[in-house]
């Protein structure tokens, strides 16, 4: 398996990061083919970031953030999970009891239903028939039915509401469409919020990164 990475940046990569990554693929006997971008907000880094990659010859692209660090054997993890998306979480968010949150949601039965892609491993064959802009932003109310089943409903976040927005969310709920196998390991990584660092000294493009200005048009879903 020959695989490449992917890492949209804010000019800055921190050392652990880049440290884990190179270790990682040395230990799995990849020549390290990674591709950064430093200028270019998101989801507008990760779309250009594959279609770029995809010019390039590989089977799997490990999809990093800048501020996410693997720990030791997370990319065997990953390749041994065998599914099209192999996804490591990591801590989003602190409770308010102290414990922390990660991405991943899944469904009732144990399905995997989106998380970040901060430590992710897509096979070539998901995004060669996935349709392009493989990243959005947009916004979904989330809520369960009778069962537990989880459903998603596109529109403006409201009080009261929850609501996830990201290009994360929209490309797994695109591969759960398409019938791609989705996982997640049982190792996480961590997560050091490159926000608190770069925000003081970012440019405007940075600041503006993840807020979502206006939704795309996505009809109601229910998965």
């Amino acid at each position: 398996m020959k695989i490449v990475c992917v890492c949209p940046t804010r000019g800055i990569i921190l050392t652990e990061t880049q440290m884990a990554l190179d270790r990682e693929l040395a230990s799995n006997r990849q020549i390290p083919i990674v591709l950064y971008t430093y200028d270019m907000p998101l989801p507008v880094s990760r779309n250009y970031l594959i279609e770029t990659a995809l010019k390039l010859e590989w089977d799997s692209i490990l999809l990093l953030d800048d501020d996410v660090i693997m720990p030791e054997g997370a990319l065997k993890e990953l390749i041994d999970l065998d599914v099209d998306v192999a996804v490591m979480d990591y801590p989003l968010r602190t409770l308010k009891d102290g414990k922390k949150q990660g991405t991943a949601v899944h469904d009732k039965d144990g399905s995997l239903v989106w998380a970040g892609l901060g430590a992710t491993l897509v096979r070539r064959k998901v995004f060669e028939k996935l349709p392009q802009p493989w990243f959005i932003f947009t916004n979904h109310k989330i809520s369960r039915d009778n069962e537990g089943r989880i459903g998603f409903f596109a529109g403006q976040q409201q009080e009261n509401n929850t609501f996830s927005g990201g290009e994360d969310v929209q490309f797994f709920l695109n591969c759960r469409k398409e019938g791609f196998s989705l996982k997640t390991t049982k190792s996480i990584a961590k997560h050091c919020y490159m926000e608190h660092i770069v925000s003081p000294v970012a440019n405007s493009r940075y600041q503006q990164q993840h807020k979502i200005v206006k939704r795309d048009v996505i009809d109601e879903e229910m998965i």
